[in-house]
C-alpha cells in the first residue's frame, strides 16, 4: 500500500505521525511510504532522515495526497488538507469528531473511510493510540498551569511546591484516567497539594496505592465546587473516548475560584469539560474570564514535538501496518473504530453524539 504522511497544518503543531525508523519498518514490509517535504522538521527529523529510511519525499501536500492510498496524520484535517482528500483515501488520525459536527459532514461528503486514533481499542478495552498523547498532555497541563500562576503571567503568584515558611499550591485534577493520573503525578513531583476526582473508586484506589500523598475524592458536583473554590490550578481531564466531554466545572463554580487561579482543560479536543471555555492556541495560550486564567489548547503535545512524535509513532505504526496489509476486512477492533465510510457515519456512538 502507498502510505502518505503530510505536514501538519494546525497552528502550533510540530508533531509528525511517523518518524523515520518506524517508516523503515513499513518499507521493509513492502509498503511504499511518502512524507511531505519538511513534515518532520519541527520534531527534529529532516527529509534526508526519511530518505535514508527508504521514504519518498513529496514536494507539496498536493503531490503527497495524490500518491497516497492511506493518509496518516496527527491532527484532524483542516481546510488545507480537505481539498486534497479523495473518496478512495483511508484517513487515520486523531479526529475528535463528537465535538466537530461540520468535520463529520465534510468527511461524509468526501466519501472516504476515516478511522480516529482515539477510538481504537484493544483486548483490555483501553485506547492505545489515545494513551500516549494523553500522558504527554497530562504532564504538560501542570507545567503550563504552574507557569500561568506566575505573577508575571497574570496569575496569583503561587509557586506550586511552596518553600519553607510558605504554603503549598493546591492542584485539583478532574478525572483519573491517563491524562489525569499523569497530571497528578507531575503536580506531586512539584510538591504541590494534589486532589484528584473520579467516578471510578477502583481507579482512585489504584492511584492512592501508588501515590500515598495524593488526596482522592469520588466526583460529585458539591465536592468539585468545594475543592475548586480553594484551588490554585484546576486541570480538566474528563474524557470519554468517542464522545463529547461532559461539563464538570460549571460557570458558577468558576465564579467562586480565587482571582488569578488557573484552569487548564485537556478535554478541549472533545469539546471541553469546563463550561463556556473556548479554544486557545500556541499564539494565545490563555485568556482571563471571571478573574480566572483559562487555557485550552487542543494540540497541547505539539509543544514538545520530538517527545510526542516518538511516542505517538511507536504506538501508531503497528496499526498502520495492519491496515496496510488489509486487516480492516477482518479485524474486529479496527472495524469497530471506523467512524465514517462511504458517505455515512458508521460508528453507533458517533451517531448518538450527532443527534
Amino acid at each position: 500500500m502507498k502510505i502518505g504522511i503530510p505536514k501538519e497544518t494546525m497552528r502550533g503543531e510540530g508533531r509528525v505521525a511517523l518518524i523515520p525508523s518506524d517508516c523503515r519498518t513499513l518499507v521493509e514490509a513492502g509498503h511504499v511510504v511518502y512524507v511531505e517535504c519538511g513534515a518532520g522538521i519541527n520534531s527534529g527529523y529532516a527529509d534526508v532522515d526519511y530518505m535514508a529510511a527508504g521514504v519518498g519525499v513529496a514536494a507539496s501536500a498536493e503531490a503527497l495526497y495524490a500518491e497516497a492510498q492511506m493518509v496518516v496524520k496527527v491532527k484532524q484535517p483542516l481546510a488545507h488538507d480537505l481539498k486534497y482528500l479523495r473518496s478512495d483515501h483511508l484517513l487515520f488520525s486523531y479526529l475528535h469528531l463528537a465535538a466537530d459536527k461540520r468535520l463529520v459532514e465534510q468527511l461524509c461528503e468526501l466519501g472516504l473511510t476515516a478511522i480516529p486514533f482515539e477510538v481504537v481499542s484493544n483486548d483490555e478495552g483501553s485506547h492505545p493510540l489515545l494513551a500516549p498523547m494523553s500522558a504527554v498532555a497530562g504532564r504538560l497541563s501542570v507545567i503550563r498551569g504552574a507557569r500561568l500562576l506566575f505573577g508575571t503571567s497574570g496569575g496569583r503568584g503561587v509557586l506550586l511546591g511552596g518553600v519553607d515558611g510558605a504554603e503549598q499550591g493546591r492542584v485539583v485534577v478532574l478525572g483519573a484516567g491517563v491524562a489525569g493520573s499523569h497530571a497528578a503525578a507531575t503536580a506531586l513531583g512539584l510538591e504541590a497539594e494534589v486532589h484528584i476526582l473520579d467516578l471510578n473508586e477502583q481507579r482512585l484506589a489504584t492511584l492512592k496505592a501508588r501515590y500515598p500523598e495524593l488526596i482522592t475524592h469520588l466526583s460529585e458536583p458539591r465536592v468539585v465546587a468545594d475543592l475548586c473554590e480553594q484551588a490554585d490550578l484546576v486541570v480538566g481531564a474528563v474524557m470519554i473516548a468517542g464522545r463529547r466531554a461532559p461539563v464538570v466545572l460549571t460557570g458558577d463554580m468558576i465564579q467562586r475560584m480565587p482571582e488569578g487561579s488557573v484552569i487548564v482543560d485537556i478535554a478541549i479536543d472533545q469539546g471541553g469539560c469546563v463550561e463556556g471555555i473556548r479554544v486557545t492556541d500556541a499564539e494565545e495560550l490563555a485568556y482571563t474570564s471571571q478573574g480566572v486564567i483559562h487555557s485550552a489548547v487542543p494540540n497541547m503535545p505539539g509543544a514538545v514535538p520530538r517527545t510526542a512524535s516518538q511516542s505517538l509513532s511507536a504506538a501508531v505504526v503497528p496499526y498502520v501496518q495492519r491496515l496496510a496489509e488489509g486487516a480492516l476486512a477482518n479485524d474486529t477492533y479496527l472495524q469497530r473504530a471506523v467512524a465514517v465510510s462511504g458517505g455515512q457515519v458508521v460508528d453507533p456512538v458517533l451517531v448518538e453524539e450527532m443527534h
